[in-house]
């Protein structure tokens, strides 16, 4: 990698913060079997496999290349986590996140298919660290343009 890039460490404990913590984590890809509740601890985390949007594009071959890495995303001070449209024993199935969302009293975790882990909190409070080192990938998450006809 010839521009290395610092690992992220985000904190979001408002719905600006939020803002910006959903934009780095769009297109990341977690297997549920990555998906814990410490109820002990009142935490939830989540280990993601991140496309690095702020990554600068490189080029290989007259290739693109892209860059992804591990990211853990821990939410704290948890009361309650729901699901929609997914079950979590199934260990092996992939989720691809879309956003997150504040809502009074928590926030929403939302993955493609309409699936979703709503996470109910005392205060809103999520750190974001990115662990190990970046590797390339060719492949850009695509989304099909809006209003194209």
């Amino acid at each position: 990698m010839s521009n290395p890039i610092r690992p992220l460490r985000l904190f979001a404990k408002d719905e600006t913060d939020l803002t910006i913590m959903a934009t780095c984590l769009q297109d990341a890809i977690i297997p549920v079997g990555d998906i814990a509740w410490l109820k002990s601890k009142k935490e939830f985390a989540l280990a993601f496999n991140r496309f690095m949007w702020e990554a600068s594009e490189e080029v290989l071959d007259n290739s693109p290349i892209y860059f992804r890495t591990h990211t853990l995303l821990k939410i704290e001070n948890v009361i309650n986590v729901q699901s929609r449209s997914l079950n979590l024993q199934n260990r092996s199935e992939i989720l691809s996140m879309l956003s997150l969302k504040a809502f009074d009293g928590g926030v929403d975790l939302l993955f493609s298919e309409d699936k979703a882990i709503r996470v109910q909190v005392e205060k809103l409070n999520l750190v974001l660290t990115d662990m190990g080192q970046p590797w390339p990938t060719r492949w850009q998450p695509n989304h099909p343009k809006e209003n194209s006809a």
